[in-house]
C-alpha cells in the first residue's frame, strides 16, 4: 500500500484554471477559471482526456 495521500485539488499548471478530483482514479471536475470565473463547462472528465486536451495538472501547493 501506497503512503502517498490524495490530492484532491489541483491546478492547470498552463492556465491557473483549478480543477477537484474527490476520489482517487475518479473524475476531474473544474472549479474555476484563472481568473476566478466559473468554467464553462463543470462536466467531469477523465484524467487522460484532460491530459490529451493538453491539460498539465499538478496538486494545489504540492509537488506532483
Amino acid at each position: 500500500m501506497s503512503n502517498k495521500t490524495h490530492r484532491r485539488d489541483l491546478v492547470d499548471e498552463r492556465t491557473g484554471d483549478t480543477f477537484d478530483q474527490p476520489n482517487p482514479y475518479g473524475l476531474v471536475t473544474p472549479v474555476a477559471t484563472a481568473d476566478g470565473s466559473a468554467p464553462p463547462s463543470q462536466r467531469g472528465r477523465t484524467w487522460e482526456d484532460l491530459t490529451a486536451s493538453g491539460r498539465v495538472l499538478r496538486p494545489i501547493g504540492g509537488v506532483r
